[in-house]
Order: structure tokens, then C-alpha cells, then sequence
């Protein structure tokens, strides 16, 4: 199936996989949501088509986020990990989490990390990436998928802190937290002035030890906001960069 992406170089529906692949359309159906669970499809809600996430650099190097491809922002990922010496990872969102499309691992300081991969899924309210991603919507939908969250996961969020994380990266650009979703870490993200071939929000952030996030997101999240505006620029992609006001 996968292959039929890089043939086609372009969203397709169950049925017509079905027909290339010559598969059932209850098989076909059951494997393309397997695969968006694993993080290798997106599936867009309203055409119901799906795509290679870009965690398939080389079957899916064809999708464009603006003016770049799956290599150049594998690529960025690298930059931000290697000149911070931190984990980064670029993530999409997932209906109410963060899905990691790609990672680059540090070695863990100062906490025991998870070992996070690509495909792996964090809660929107939980982490910095997701708080970028909130910013784009209304304080209210924001409290209903806060509650919705704690509801499902059995426990609470603190709703008044996540919304000045919220305010606070709308005025700075970036967002940050420490010890929201595991005790000892945290991570600082920006969104990328780019969008995946759905429209949803791609975000670049690094994680580290609670301690280092809390002494050094201003620096981190300034560096990674120059990073990315710097990346719009070396693609080309016309899209006008994030202002540091994201929203009044």
C-alpha cells in the first residue's frame, strides 16, 4: 500500500486503493486505519482521503509542508537536536494528542526518558508541542478538549495553568512546560510557519530534564523561532513568518 503513495504521489480514498490493490474494501479499510494508528497515514476528516505522514522519508519524501519535503524537515529536526544537544521531534496533531512524526534522541540528562519514536502520541493539553497547536483555537474549545482529556485519562488538568501557557505563547511565540505530562520533563515548542498537505500544524520542539526547560525556554524558544523562520526562508515557501505577537 505504501508503495501505491509513492506511485501515485498523492492523497487517495479507500476504495480507489481497493481497486488498485485489488483487495477487498473491508481489508483495505481495516490496514489503512492500522497504519494511521501506527503513525504511517493521515487521514484527512473531511475528503476521508490519506497520505504518508512524513515519518516515510523516502515514500513519502514527495509531500510538501509549504516548499519542503519530508528530507528537508528530517533535516531540520537534526539542526534544532544537534545545536541544542537535546531530543527534537516534529510533530502533527492527532485529533486530541500530538502524534511524533519524527525524532531525534539526545542522551537523557537529568530524567529517565521514555524513548519516544515516531507514531508515538502525547496529549494535546500535556506538552509544549500541543500547546502551540491550542493556541490556533478558541479559549473555549480549548477548556471543552481540556475536560474531555482529563475525563479520558482519569486525571486532572490543571485548566487555569494551562490556559496562561496558552496566553503566554500566543504573546512569546513559543510554548513551554515541565513535569505536565511525566514528572521530570519537559520540552519547549514552536510552531512551524509550514502546514502538512492536510493543513494541520506541524510544531518543532526539544525536550530535556524539567530543570534545564524551566532555566532555559527563553533561550531555547527564541533559538528555535529564528530556526524555523530561518528554515521559511531557505525553502522559499512564501509563507509569511509567524509575528511575535501570534494573536492579541
Amino acid at each position: 500500500m505504501l508503495e501505491y503513495f509513492e506511485q501515485v504521489q498523492r492523497p487517495a480514498g479507500v476504495q480507489e486503493i481497493s481497486r488498485a490493490m485489488q483487495w477487498p474494501v473491508s481489508s483495505t479499510s481495516v490496514l489503512v486505519r492500522t497504519l494511521c494508528d501506527m503513525g504511517y497515514l493521515n487521514r484527512h476528516p473531511d475528503s476521508q482521503k490519506f497520505a504518508p505522514t512524513m515519518r516515510q522519508p523516502l515514500l513519502g519524501g514527495w509531500i510538501r509542508a509549504g516548499h519542503a519535503d519530508g528530507h528537508a524537515l528530517a533535516a531540520l529536526v537534526r539542526e534544532a537536536g544537534q545545536a541544542t544537544g537535546l531530543s527534537a521531534v516534529l510533530s502533527t496533531r492527532h485529533g486530541h494528542h500530538v502524534q511524533y512524526i519524527y525524532v531525534q534522541l539526545a542522551l537523557a540528562k537529568g530524567f529517565v526518558s521514555r524513548n519516544p519514536s515516531s507514531g508515538t502520541l502525547r496529549p494535546i493539553c500535556r506538552s509544549a508541542a500541543g500547546i502551540t497547536m491550542l493556541t490556533l483555537d478558541d479559549d473555549e474549545k480549548v477548556k471543552l478538549i481540556a475536560r474531555t482529556t482529563a475525563a479520558v485519562e482519569g486525571r486532572p488538568i490543571n485548566q487555569g495553568l494551562l490556559m496562561q501557557r496558552i496566553a503566554e505563547a500566543r504573546t512569546s511565540g513559543y510554548a513551554w512546560q515541565a513535569d505536565s505530562n511525566l514528572p521530570g520533563v519537559g520540552d519547549v515548542a514552536v510552531l512551524l510557519n509550514e502546514s502538512d498537505p492536510f493543513g494541520k500544524s506541524l510544531t518543532l520542539s526539544v525536550g530535556a530534564g524539567s530543570s534545564v526547560v524551566r532555566d532555559g525556554h527563553t533561550e531555547l524558544g527564541g533559538y528555535l523561532r529564528g530556526l524555523v523562520n530561518d528554515f521559511t526562508r531557505r525553502i522559499g515557501s512564501g509563507t509569511a513568518e509567524r509575528p511575535d505577537v501570534t494573536r492579541a
